[in-house]
Formats: C-alpha cells, structure tokens, sequence
C-alpha cells in the first residue's frame, strides 16, 4: 500500500468524502488497523438517536441499546468504540430505545464503560411515554436517581467518567426541585472548566407540566466564572438571582434561550457579547423593550410576551439601529402566532414604523409580528419589507392586507420581489370584508412570479375572498409539476 495511505489525516480526508457510504466505512474496518480505527471514528462518533440530519453524515448511526448489547457480551469490545463516542444521546423511543417494559436494565450495561472524549451528552425524561411504557418506567426506575443518596445510576456515571464533556442537554421530569442537588450541581460545575452549553429543557407529566426550576444564584455564580460558557438554556432566569453578579462574568456568553422574569435593563451589562436571545417573558414589559437595544451584536431576537405587554415603534427603531446585525426578530415567536394567541399591544407602530425597520436590517431572513389591533399594519408593511429584506424567507404578520394592492406593490418592486421567501402567513383581521376578483390569477402570480421558491402560505381569518385566495395558493404548492416531478403517465424524451 503506498505511503500516502499511511497517514492518518489523508485517510481520514478519504472516509469523510460526502460519496462514503455506510457499507463502504465497515468495509474499511477489514483492510488495516489504521483504516479500521479511522473507519470505527466516524462510525461511533455519535452514539443515541435523533440526532439532526446533516451531510456528511451518510452513515447509520449506533443507538445506545447498540453499545450496551456489545457491552453485555464483551466489555472490552464495547469500551473500544465508546473510546470514539463525541456525542451520546439518551432518547427514548422504539427504535433506539427498545424494550421499555421489560425488566431487565440492559443499559445498567453502560455503568462498565467510560467515555473519554466525549463531549456532549443529551437525555430525556421518560414523561412523553404513556400507558404501560410510562408505568414500567416508574416501576424499574429511570436510569437516573436525583434523589438516591449515592448519586448512582447512569447518568451520574457518564457525567463522571467524561472528564471532556463540554454540552449537557437534558430534559427531564425530576427532580421537582433543584435545591436537593444543588450542592452537587456547583460542585459538578466547578470541576468541568471546558463546560460550554448547559439546557435543561422543560417537560411535560401526564399532561402537566413539571414545577419550573429557577437558576439559582449559586449556580449562576459558577456558570458566570466558567471561561468557555456560552449557551444557557431551559427553566427559570430572575432579574434578583442575576443582580450580585460581579463585573466580568460570563466572558464568552453568547446564547440565553429562558423564562425571564424581571427588568430587561439587566441583561446587556451582564452579558454584552450575546447574540441569541429567546426569552418567555412571565411579567408584562413596563419598561420599554429598547433596552435591549444595548446588545449590539445580537443576531437573533424572539420574545414570548406576557399579557397586557406594550411595544413601541420607538422599541423598535431603537432594536434596528442598535442591532445592526438582526437577522431574525420574532415579536412574538411564531409558534405563539400559529395558537392564535393575542400579541403585545402597539403604540405608533405602523407602515412607516415597519418601512424605517426594514431599511435599517437589510440582512432580515426571519421577521414575525403580531399586535393585538390586526388592523395597525396593512399589505404596505410587506411590501415594504420586499423591497429593503431581500433576503427574507420566513414571513408571519398580523396586518389588514388587501390582496390586490399586495400583488400590485410586490410587481413594481421588480421581477422577483420576494425571491428568497419560503414560508409566509397573514392574520387577518377578523371582521375585514375584503371583496375582489380574480383569487385564482393572484394566486398564480404569487406563486409563479413574485414569489418563486415559496414552500407554505396560509390566510387566518379574513373575507370569503381572501379565504380562496389562500386556498388557492396552497393547492398551487402542492402541484408536482412545480417541483419538477413527472406527472404519472407522462412519457420520457427520449435522448
């Protein structure tokens, strides 16, 4: 074999080709030790199931009841492929997560394995399972114990033999409060340096949801004095646990994504260089939302407003000129949109409000905005929007929009006015009576001209005509011919 496949980065360069498949890579465990402990790298680098889909990932990827099945039989076979193991996920479901009912705790298996290099470690709860899963679970007990006093079970054990752990995502269904553990947490804390993302996410329990957890002071002091810690997600921040803080913490903070309670003033001195930012706000803002305005290099915004919440023009002009680099603004998220949910009330927002906001963010790709008057903002705000944010692809407004006008506007801004747009939605409001002729022809307009690489378009509420209109568009989405697939029957052409 030349020499060249002798080195470990030009086999590496090789196995990691978007071409290798996953049959190829266990092929390769058969030529030679190095392809072989190439090949096993990348095959094991991530161990659990869900994970995200990304190229070059072409491989199968092990689950977890894979490794302990091999732990079972030898464990020194087992501890050669957790040795590569990157990412170890604990999601529990029927493919990776098999035998729920059973007695038998195949993954206590894992208590013999150490993990060397991994660094992020994901877990949830066994609270979205049901009927006889969730009760087996209850009955043997989940593979963690916050309140055993031996801290034992899996769980604790791979947080203490992964001395490179730098994520922790876990979502969990105890404990109800983390003061049982928080001596541990801080001490945990203290003792990984290289922690740089910690989510704990909140679940659900027989439709319930779980008590919220707040971040503690104690807590937070350790995470502020972290070097490398960049990403807080989950539970409960508090303007009063955040306020003793000394000066310098959290250095490389870059991401909240919390329930929030408490001044937004806060937060850009404590956490100057953040450029995410997702907040559920539990108290209606009485303070103005330009406050945030401070953060200048956020990047993405999306709040979840508490009732009788206000927003201002004056917040949002002050966002765009102090946030220069926004690229997504959801006010509120769309997912609180889609429930129909009323949005903050707005004061002196309005067309030339949302025409100064576009001129000012020219990078915009997601923009949402919902008011509790639908009526403050009309098919102008669109347009506007088409014009200054080429780049927007990700749509949801509440506003009076008038289809004709909208179509008519979007046509004198050029040829493609909305070519980046994927996803658009209208709240409408409930009571507009908008009458005109032609749903179908704007439609086609739409799709075909204005707006070219739409996925998904819908119209809540509105007129009759509007309603059509909609409906219109989303049956043109749904044509094969648009996405450049035969229709059955259709003959080849011959070359």
């Amino acid at each position: 074999m030349p020499d060249l496949f002798s080195i470990p980065e030009i086999v590496a360069a090789i196995l990691t080709t978007d071409t290798v498949e996953h049959a190829s890579l266990r092929n390769c465990l058969q030529v030679n030790r190095l392809f072989s402990r190439e090949a096993t790298r990348i095959l094991w680098d991530r161990c659990g199931g869900s994970f995200p889909y990304t190229n070059p990932s072409r491989h199968k990827v092990p689950t977890v009841y894979d490794l302990a099945n091999i732990a079972a039989r030898n464990v020194s076979r087992a501890q050669y492929y957790a040795n590569f193991v990157r990412k170890l996920r604990f999601i529990r479901g029927p493919e990776n997560w098999p035998k729920v009912t059973e007695q038998d705790q195949w993954h206590d298996h894992l208590l013999n394995l150490h993990f060397p290099v991994l660094e992020a470690f994901t877990s949830d709860g066994s609270t979205h399972l049901t009927g006889e899963e969730l009760d087996a679970f209850r009955s043997t007990g989940p593979f963690y114990d916050f309140h055993s006093s031996e801290r034992t079970g899996l769980f604790w054990h791979v947080l203490r033999s992964s001395p490179n752990l730098k994520s922790i995502d876990l979502g969990m269904d105890e404990p109800e409060s983390f003061q049982t553990i928080e001596e541990e947490a801080i001490a945990f804390i203290n003792s990984t340096l290289a922690l740089s993302s910690l989510s704990l996410s909140h679940v659900h329990r027989g439709g319930e949801d779980t008590p919220i957890n707040t971040w503690s002071p104690g807590i937070l002091g350790s995470l502020a004095a972290l070097p490398v810690f960049c990403k807080l997600q989950g539970q409960y921040l508090c303007a009063k646990s955040l306020q003793n803080l000394p000066g310098g913490s959290f250095p490389a903070l870059n991401e909240i994504a919390t329930r929030y309670s408490g001044l937004l003033a806060i937060l850009p001195p404590l956490f100057p260089h953040l450029s995410v930012l997702r907040l559920e706000l539990s108290e209606p803002i009485n303070e103005g939302l330009g406050r945030l305005a401070a953060l200048s290099n956020l990047t993405h915004l999306d709040l979840i407003f508490a009732e009788t919440s206000t927003i201002s023009g004056a917040d949002l002009m002050a966002l765009a000129y102090g946030c220069p680099h926004l690229t997504t603004v959801n006010l509120p998220s769309a997912s609180v949109l889609m429930m129909d949910d009323a949005g903050p009330r707005g004061v002196d927002i309005n067309d030339a409000t949302i025409e100064a906001f576009a001129r000012a963010l020219p990078n915009l790709d997601t923009f949402c905005i919902g008011l509790e008057d639908r009526s403050a903002l009309t098919h102008q705000a669109i347009i506007s929007l088409a014009r200054h944010c080429p780049e927007l692809s990700y749509f949801h407004i509440t506003a009076d929009v008038f289809i004709p006008d909208l179509i008519d506007g979007l046509k004198r801004i050029g040829d493609t006015p909305l070519k980046s747009m994927c996803f658009m939605r209208f709240y409408l409001p409930e009571d507009v009576q908008h009458t005109y002729e032609d749903p179908t022809g704007f439609a086609e307009q739409l799709v075909y001209k204005l707006a070219p690489q739409l996925c998904e378009f819908s119209i809540n509420d509105g007129s009759e005509n509007d309603t059509e209109f909609g409906d219109f568009v989303e049956n043109l989405l749904l044509l094969p011919s648009r996405w450049g697939i035969h229709e059955q029957g259709e003959t080849e052409t011959e070359g």
